[in-house]
């Protein structure tokens, strides 16, 4: 990562200040997280410093740092990022960023995602499924003392701490090995889960840190919520929820259900699933989670599965992170943390406005989301209304071959960041149309330009209203460039498969080779050389090589 040479003085800058105006505001009651995830992504030194003193300034008063790769550990070093920062480095961002008030919650993922680890070959005894490199095995005794290590390693690098998040999602290979299987069947798999992180939670409980999971894991298991220690804090997650009665609702196992789907065994387990009227109840799980016994941090995201490589989805994400903040409020949650998954690419700036939200409605939680909005878009751009949001719905417009599954981005659906193959594309497509998905999919394609197009048209209009925000508002401007430019490319594939091309191929091999480029350079603002380089490859390169071989 690139060194800030001017750091030492700025934290000495901001410990005389912070000295001035330690109690120039009152103490929140609330933990307020903002997430800075480095899976994938190689933040730049002076663009991460910008963004910690961002969030401080926003009004959160935690940050989840994971880390992952980012870091050079002594526990395995053979999963070190050539961008990584040294311990000395980290230490003084994580200085700083205490001198803003902000609390460190580091997050090691201890079995799901644990791909930078277990695509080593040192690391293969450790999988649970030898065939995936993303889930550890929860019985293998070589696993819990390399994990309690590498806790140990942490604990000392972010040291003093309060709260230590273990990850613990999406294992979805967990259980699956005969050994752990056998556990599973004797005692439950919640058992399993719970004996694994009490074992490796031990350096923690010891000094007086609170472990952290998160809630999807333990929820699939209702008959066995309770096997979790309820010293462990539940990070409980949900990405669809707003602040209405959700359409459809997340029953941890099962999916998320209609509410004609959901049976009375469901109901039994989880009550607060229907309020008196029979509607679903946002955030449902967290009032089971209190129920329970357990602390809540409820977490939201800005930047999530389903998103374009570009730019986000504001009206999910407006609504998701408004209704997480004002159901920490109403449940009296511990707290809640606005997460932002790095894999899915769009920088902090095209993020920014939605950041607000969290802090603005804990503070303010007797105004309504649209007063919410209004003071956002007046105190970052000088508008006194909300059509920038709704400008930037539109630019933010999802379809395939721009969200990022369809690119090449998590091709594998896994946090990887591996090239995808010559033939990705022309197999996506091939796979879409066995599955009666193609006719769809186009659809969306060929609606894509006109309400980009729209939209960016709007944003100008807008532009030119403003008064202030524009480096926010130029990369909303570069994003619907993108956006744009990855319509056409995508109609183009929708024309192929249709047998109408309109562009020819090296035409079309230049066009790409073009926006990589740019995209290269956009890039560069955020992420180091390295990874804006990787990442631009992993949105064009697999959509280069079709046009290339069709």
């Amino acid at each position: 990562m690139k060194k800030n040479y001017s750091l030492k003085v700025l934290i000495v800058f901001v410990l005389l200040t912070s000295m001035i105006f330690l109690n120039a505001s009152p103490k929140q009651d609330k933990l307020i997280v903002f997430h800075i995830d480095f899976n994938s992504v190689s933040l730049k030194e002076d663009y991460l410093l910008k963004w910690i003193k961002k969030a401080s300034d926003m009004g959160y008063n935690a940050i989840l740092w994971e880390v992952e790769d980012e870091i050079k550990w002594d526990t395995c070093p053979e999963c070190v990022s050539s961008d990584a920062l040294t311990k000395e480095e980290f230490r003084d961002i994580l200085n700083y960023s205490r001198t803003l008030g902000l609390e460190p919650i580091p997050l090691l993922q201890t079995i799901g995602h644990g791909e930078y680890v277990l695509q080593n070959q040192k690391y293969f005894s450790f999988r649970e499924d030898s065939s995936r490199y993303d889930c550890y095995c929860t019985s293998n005794k070589d696993v819990q003392q390399f994990i309690r290590k590498w806790i140990i390693e942490y604990i000392d690098l972010f040291a003093p701490l309060k709260y230590f998040h273990l990850g613990g999602d999406e294992a979805y290979a967990f259980a699956t090995c005969s050994d752990c299987r056998q556990i599973a069947d004797e005692v439950g798999e919640n058992e399993l889960y719970a004996g694994y992180l009490k074992k490796i939670a031990e350096p923690l409980l010891e000094k007086g840190i609170r472990p952290g999971i998160w809630s999807d894991m333990m929820l699939s298991h209702a008959d066995q919520l309770n096997a979790i220690p309820s010293e462990f804090i539940i990070w409980d997650w949900n990405y669809w929820d707003g602040d209405v009665s959700p359409s459809r609702t997340m029953v941890w196992g099962k999916g998320r259900l209609l509410k004609e789907d959901i049976t009375t065994k469901v109901k039994e387990a989880f009550p607060e699933i229907v309020d008196q009227r029979g509607e679903l109840v946002p955030f449902y799980t967290s009032d089971v989670l209190m129920r329970h016994g357990y602390d809540v941090i409820l977490s939201s995201t800005s930047r999530s599965h389903g998103d374009g490589v570009f730019i986000g989805r504001n009206n999910l994400h407006v609504d998701n992170i408004y209704g997480a903040a004002m159901k920490t409020i109403d449940a009296d949650l511990m707290g809640t943390c606005v997460t932002s998954w790095a894999v899915r690419i769009p920088n902090y700036e095209t993020q920014e406005p939605w950041f607000y939200i969290a802090p603005i409605t804990i503070s303010n939680h007797t105004l309504g989301k649209k007063e919410i909005l209004r003071k956002i878009s007046s105190d970052l751009f000088g508008l006194d209304n909300v059509e920038l949001f709704n400008n930037i719905n539109q630019i933010g417009y999802p379809f395939p071959f721009v969200i990022t599954s369809t690119t090449g981005i998590m091709w594998t659906g896994l946090k990887d960041s591996r090239p995808a193959p010559n033939d990705y594309i022309e197999t996506l497509i091939d796979k879409w149309t066995e599955r009666n998905r193609w006719s769809e999919y186009s659809g969306q394609v060929k609606r894509a330009s006109n309400i980009i197009i729209d939209g960016t048209n709007k944003l100008e209009k807008t532009i030119l209203k403003a008064s202030k925000g524009f480096e926010i508002l130029n990369n909303y401007s570069t994003a619907s460039h993108f956006q744009y430019w990855q319509s056409i490319i995508a109609n183009e594939l929708v024309n192929r498969s249709e047998n109408k091309n309109v562009i020819g191929n090296e035409e079309m091999v230049e066009l790409v080779a073009r926006l990589k480029n740019e995209y290269i350079k956009w890039a560069n603002n955020w992420m180091t050389e390295i990874s804006a380089e990787q990442n631009a490859g992993l949105i064009y390169d697999a959509i280069q090589n079709y046009f290339r071989s069709n």
